[in-house]
């Protein structure tokens, strides 16, 4: 077999336009597998990190030898870590589960100031009991020029609210997880199919 030249294996995914979730685990290693995603997530630029950790690697060696007799490696733990900038009714069931999200159709507030106040209408909005639920499912990146898709199943994520810098940035729901698909095609990088 000829040597690959650098630019024969330039396949690059990069500049990513959305964050879509599912879900439903998609099964990759299928050759049709069909992906209805049912958020597009906005997600602030660069919170999102997927990253897996350095192998552990076991040394066994033998006495009378210097270096490794021979070795083996755990491989590192899969981290993956965004921010979503909305107190949406919709991401908060997502992050903590339909029952953790409850209507309010009218808060009163007595504070003196009518502006804040708003006595004849008060206050309307949504509650929610922080817990923790484990959220499944796929995620798809869609590139910048919407030819490229990077999939992502077999996804474990939990939530946690941020809201840790109130001077220039919004309230925020923070999601951290890894991958839970051992021996599972968990990972797909895909183009756009041209017109035959």
């Amino acid at each position: 077999m000829a040597m690959k030249k650098k630019q024969e294996l330039k396949d690059v995914f990069n500049g990513l336009s959305s964050l879509l979730y599912q879900s439903a685990v998609v099964d990759l290693s299928s050759g049709t597998p069909t992906i209805t995603p049912e958020y597009d997530l906005p997600v602030t630029v660069d919170t999102l990190q997927i990253t897996q950790d350095d192998p552990t690697i076991n040394h066994y060696k033998v006495i009378g030898l210097d270096g490794d007799w021979t070795s083996s490696a755990t491989l590192g733990d899969m981290s993956i870590q965004f921010t979503v900038p909305t107190k949406a009714v919709e991401v908060l069931k997502l992050a903590y589960g339909e029952d953790a999200v409850k209507s309010i159709t009218k808060l009163s507030i007595s504070t003196g100031d009518a502006e804040i106040d708003n006595a004849a209408n008060g206050y309307e909005g949504s509650s929610v009991m922080l817990k923790k639920k484990k959220i499944t499912g796929t995620f798809v990146l869609v590139d910048e020029e919407k030819e490229n898709l990077m999939v992502m199943t077999n996804v474990a994520l939990w939530a946690k609210p941020l809201y840790d810098n109130p001077g220039t940035e919004p309230f925020a729901i923070q999601f951290t997880g890894t991958m839970e698909g051992a021996g599972a095609q968990s990972m797909a990088w895909l183009k756009k199919k041209p017109a035959e």
